[in-house]
This record gives C-alpha cells, sequence and structure tokens, in this order.
C-alpha cells in the first residue's frame, strides 16, 4: 500500500546521487518523480539528444546534464540505465569496470529481464538489481514524460542471491518515495508474465490495426467507438519500442501467441453455442477481480523469494 511520506523522510532519500542513463518517458519520468520526492538529491541526466538534455536541465529538474558517461563517479549513488534494451547491455558493460566494489547501486527499466539479469550476475553480481516499472504511455520521449507516471504502479526487481538485502531495501525505498509498489519476481516469470499482459497486447493490437488497413481504413474507422480507440491508443506505439522486446522474448510471446490462435480457431464453433457465454461471464468476472486489486494495491500477491 502507498505510504505518504513526511517532509522529513523526503529530504532524506536513500542514495545521495541518482543517474540517470537515458531520458525518455521512463527515464524523464524518473527524473521528475526523484526531483518532487527527494528536494535534497543530487540528480544528472545523461543523454546523447540535445533537445532531450535542454529539457531535462530546466529548475528544478537536473542539477546537472551530459552527454557522455562521467569519467569518475560518487558513492551512495543509484544509476538507472532507462535506453532500449541492447543500449542498456552496453552501457551495464561499460560501467561495470568504473564502479565495482564502490557503494554503487545500478538498475535498469528494461521489459525483458533474462538476459540482462544473466549480464549483472556476472558484470556486477553485488550491485546490479534487475528492474522493470509497469508504468508507461503510447507516446515515447521526454515530452510525454510525467512525474505521475508511476504513483500506484508495481515495479518489478530480479534481485539475485549475490545482492545484500540493505542494497535491495535502499532502492525498493527509493520506489516507495516515487509512489511506486517495489515487488520481486524471477527473471524466468517475468518475461513469461509480460508476454501474457504486455507483450501479446501490443502485438495484437498491431495485428488489428494492420486488418483494418486492408479494407477501406478511413471509411471503417468513420464508424469508430470505445472499442477501436483503446487498441489505436496501443498501436501508436513505434516500433523502436517494441521491436527490440519482441525479439527478445519471443519464445514466450510465440507460446501466447499460439495459445490465443488455438482459442480463435474455435469461435467458428461456439459463436453460437453456450460456451460463448461462459467465456464472456468467465472475462467479466475477471475483469471485476481486477478493478479491484488496483483499488486495494496492498492485495497484490506476496513476493517471491528468489
Amino acid at each position: 500500500m502507498l505510504r505518504a511520506m513526511t517532509t522529513e523522510q523526503a529530504a532524506q532519500p536513500p542514495f545521495q546521487h541518482l543517474t540517470v542513463i537515458g531520458t525518455g518517458l521512463i527515464g524523464g519520468s524518473l527524473l521528475m518523480a526523484a526531483r518532487e520526492a527527494f528536494p535534497e538529491l543530487h540528480i544528472r541526466a545523461v543523454d546523447q539528444d540535445e533537445n532531450t538534455l535542454q529539457f531535462m536541465s530546466k529548475p528544478n529538474v537536473a542539477n546537472a546534464v551530459m552527454r557522455e558517461l562521467p569519467s569518475q563517479w560518487e558513492e551512495n549513488h543509484l544509476i538507472v540505465l532507462a535506453n532500449h534494451l541492447n543500449a542498456s547491455y552496453e552501457f551495464l558493460s561499460r560501467l561495470a569496470p568504473q564502479v565495482e566494489g564502490l557503494d554503487i547501486t545500478l538498475s535498469d527499466v528494461g521489459s525483458c529481464k533474462r538476459r540482462i539479469f544473466e549480464i549483472g550476475r556476472q558484470m556486477l553480481p553485488e550491485q546490479f538489481i534487475a528492474g522493470h516499472p509497469m508504468a508507461g504511455r503510447e507516446f515515447s520521449g521526454v515530452s510525454s514524460a510525467t512525474s505521475l507516471l508511476f504513483a500506484g504502479k508495481s515495479w518489478l526487481f530480479c534481485p539475485h542471491a549475490g545482492v545484500k538485502q540493505a542494497r535491495f531495501e535502499r532502492l525498493q525505498a527509493f520506489v516507495e518515495g516515487l509512489r511506486g509498489i517495489p515487488r520481486t519476481v524471477t527473471p524466468d516469470d517475468h518475461d513469461r508474465y509480460m508476454a501474457y499482459v504486455s507483450h501479446l497486447p501490443q502485438l495484437y493490437s498491431v495485428l488489428l490495426t494492420n486488418l483494418i488497413d486492408r479494407h477501406e481504413p478511413g471509411h471503417l474507422l468513420s464508424y469508430h467507438g470505445g472499442g477501436i480507440d483503446d487498441q489505436l491508443r496501443l498501436a501508436a506505439s513505434p516500433h523502436t519500442m517494441w521491436g527490440e522486446v519482441f525479439a527478445e522474448n519471443a519464445d514466450n510471446l510465440r507460446a501466447v501467441a499460439r495459445e490465443m490462435g488455438v482459442m480463435l480457431g474455435e469461435m467458428d464453433d461456439i459463436l453460437d453455442a453456450p460456451k460463448l457465454a461462459l467465456w464472456f461471464e468467465r472475462s467479466n468476472r475477471l475483469h471485476q477481480d481486477f478493478v479491484s486489486l488496483k483499488q486495494n494495491p496492498d492485495k497484490f500477491p506476496t513476493n517471491q523469494v528468489l
């Protein structure tokens, strides 16, 4: 459950320094939320895009903006990789020899966890904690960033055995300060779960809109209703955001897509049959349970022990 923070708590961040590498939607929102939650935190933004850095250099966002990684790192520091997947792997490889053994915690925000979990365990076994905030919007870029992005949203972590509990607790306290809800999950389960609740819905929206595109889309969409509105919102997400994700989690995504394909294959037999009513009943019940869970986030399943 979200806990209200006192002024004294807000002035005492779990880390003295925060560096976010990659300041698009997630990274930019992280910087904004951290500034609001921890006014005394020293914040640095690293990004190669000059326009993005100008946005981040506005008052009350970042203390410093840089186009390249610094040559030295302060201790008592949290570094968050907020890039696309492949870029995060590259940055982690570059950072590991610079920060190994220091009081510096590294994490990331990527939507696939198996590969970066293994890279982090090999390179920084005591310092890297793979993470994934379950928050986002259909539009990428820092112009869509908001300090409220993580409020009431799960923030999934995959800590491995080499990470001491005290380090993980500091990271959890930081997320709670952003009004997020830290939870733990294994990397394998994470990627399998995402195939169902994140990756397949995105792929489905692309398939549906491509189907419409084959049949006079301007005419069809002139009759749009609320149902297609939600799908079009997802379909606005760019390939640059999703291409690497689909490639990396292809095994889970293919399995889930095949499962849905079997269900679609049953439609000819059940459209006029009682089974369809049962499908609707199950769907309605799941939606009601989901709404109840969102209203009571403290009832989320217990964190997994890794």
